[in-house]
């Protein structure tokens, strides 16, 4: 009997090992294909990243404008390929009209802002012969021996713009140039592989999308793009957001501008090595420095606000629209920003995502 009892004790322990050990190996192939996974997207964003960029554009052209080109087709007969180059004619013409006026209303505002230059440097020299003067009692140094250092202090920087900055631009005008071409160039790639691409679409699903590899690839992809479409929701939601209230916040302060300089600053925001604070901060020092103790008091509250509801709602909504919890979504931020720059603030979420849908993928 004890025997019995004691060859039934072996074997439910043979068991438990036998279970434990498929755990284990089940959990060590899925942290190597997690491991190889990840470094997968690390190098492929690292190194072929960068020469496929310009197709990823025309994908994303021409998944905007296949709607209009399809309906050319169907409707009217017109050939894709020039449906698809009415269309993204169309989209530019729209898209640069609207850059073209913001652009020449902040052109406007840059020329008007130069010609009161002479003015506000008046205004700071005034200011700046107080703050001296102030020193100069408090330290109890002799009159004049602040506003001495500080102007020897903008000698030198002038001097060191004229004899470093100046001829180092001067020396990278003809690179400058040279980019400026190339990005003109790689423009006219994108627009002219997006057309080819809204042609090419119907043929290539219609012959691969039978198979393996493009179902594979259709799972990752069709995620993507949900993804995409969401995280460029919900940072259009955010800089509506800001905008609202860096605009009631300039109209607060009586600023004429509030509209145009709000958008600004909410397209500024957007950007992770930017920011508002970028307009914000020095904009409430010089209100400080005037003496507008409540435009001052404005513009920090605007500033602050601008960072809470990017930093609380930003990995909210975008964590909840492409499936990640918002915790995740910030980790794969700030890794992403450590590993490839400011490029990383979006690179990481998608990182995470393709990591996700392969390991899902069955």
């Amino acid at each position: 009997m004890f025997h019995a009892e004691g060859l039934q004790s072996c074997k439910k322990g043979v068991v438990l090992v036998m279970e434990f050990r498929e755990v284990m190996n089940e959990r060590t192939r899925l942290f190597i294909r997690l491991a190889v996974v990840t470094l997968g997207v690390y190098l492929s964003f690292r190194f072929i990243l960068p020469l496929i960029l310009p197709f990823i554009f025309a994908y994303f052209l021409a998944w905007v404008v296949r709607p209009s080109t399809e309906f050319l087709y169907k409707k009217a007969k017109i050939p894709r390929i020039i449906g698809g180059s009415i269309s993204l004619l169309v989209l530019v013409f729209i898209v640069g009209s609207g850059l073209v006026y913001l652009g020449n209303l902040l052109i406007k505002q840059a020329v008007s802002f130069a010609r009161n230059i002479p003015i506000y440097l008046n205004i700071l020299a005034g200011k700046l012969d107080n703050i001296c003067s102030s020193c100069d009692e408090i330290l109890g140094l002799s009159v004049g021996s602040a506003r001495e250092a500080v102007d020897d202090n903008i000698l030198n920087m002038v001097d060191k713009v004229k004899t470093d900055v100046i001829p180092g631009m001067t020396a990278k005008t003809l690179n400058l140039s040279i980019k400026i071409i190339a990005f003109a160039g790689v423009i006219l790639l994108i627009l002219v592989s997006a057309v080819l691409i809204v042609k090419e679409i119907p043929e290539i699903k219609q012959k691969y999308e039978n198979t393996n590899l493009y179902i594979d690839i259709s799972k990752v992809t069709v995620r993507l793009a949900d993804a995409g479409i969401a995280y460029m929701r919900a940072q259009l939601l955010i800089m509506v957001f800001v905008a609202v209230c860096c605009v009631t916040g300039l109209v607060l302060i009586g600023n004429e501008y509030a509209l145009l300089i709000g958008i600004l600053i909410a397209i500024l925001d957007a950007l992770p090595l930017i920011g508002s604070g970028m307009i914000l901060i020095p904009w409430t020092i010089i209100m400080l420095i005037n003496g507008n103790i409540f435009a001052a008091a404005v513009l920090i509250t605007v500033y602050l606000l601008s960072q809470i509801i990017r930093e609380v709602a930003e990995p909210k909504l975008i964590g909840n629209k492409i499936g990640i919890r918002p915790l995740y979504t910030l980790i794969s931020m700030f890794i992403g920003l450590k590993l490839f720059g400011a490029a990383g603030f979006i690179l990481g979420p998608i990182g995470l995502i393709i990591i996700i849908a392969i390991l899902s993928a069955k």
